[in-house]
């Protein structure tokens, strides 16, 4: 039996906040260059998805193989006139007086990496969106950095989210236009 796929919104959405899910993302921040800081900790990322997860357009897409699930991705949608919230550099006009869908996690345990799975999970997620914009916040120390301008991902600026994280680079693509985000 191959990966599977689930589109979850509404109350169902909530299941990331249950122990799978959070582990799954526990075990990806334990790697470098995270190792398990304070905004890494199991209470904050509950604490912050809680209150992400009631946010208008909030979908979470998880992939499960035999029964047992290997990763998931989510976001929601971004206001026209919005933007990331900490210290920002401000994005390109276009960017931000569009609606956009914010990806917030692309999490995936590491034995399922390089198969495909974690493209397939993001393509996922933003087939089918509306919005002309997708954009997520990575962390150019990362590998996901590198993979995400393969995709066709491009940085528009820096955000610092929180006064405990590391400035992390916004990244944007365009939807619709063969972003080659599908696996």
């Amino acid at each position: 039996m191959g990966f599977v796929f689930h589109h979850m919104t509404g109350a169902s959405a909530r299941a990331v906040l249950s122990d799978p899910y959070v582990d799954i993302y526990l075990a990806i921040r334990t790697e470098p260059p995270y190792n398990a800081g304070p905004l890494y900790s199991r209470e904050r990322f509950v604490e912050r998805t809680a209150a992400q997860v009631e946010r208008p357009g909030f979908e979470l897409v998880a992939s499960e193989l035999d029964g047992r699930p290997a990763g998931f991705a989510f976001g929601m949608t971004m206001e026209a006139g919005r933007w990331w919230g900490g210290e920002t550099t401000e994005p390109p006009s276009e960017v931000l007086d569009a609606p956009k869908f914010a990806v917030i996690e692309l999490d995936l345990l590491p034995e399922h990496r390089g198969l495909g799975v974690g493209k397939r999970l993001l393509g996922e997620l933003l087939d089918g969106r509306t919005e002309p914009w997708a954009t997520l916040l990575s962390r150019p120390d990362t590998p996901a950095h590198g993979m995400y301008r393969r995709w066709g991902w491009r940085v528009v600026g820096t955000v610092r989210p929180a006064p405990d994280a590391v400035v992390a680079d916004a990244m944007v693509v365009q939807l619709g236009v063969g972003a080659g985000i599908r696996g």
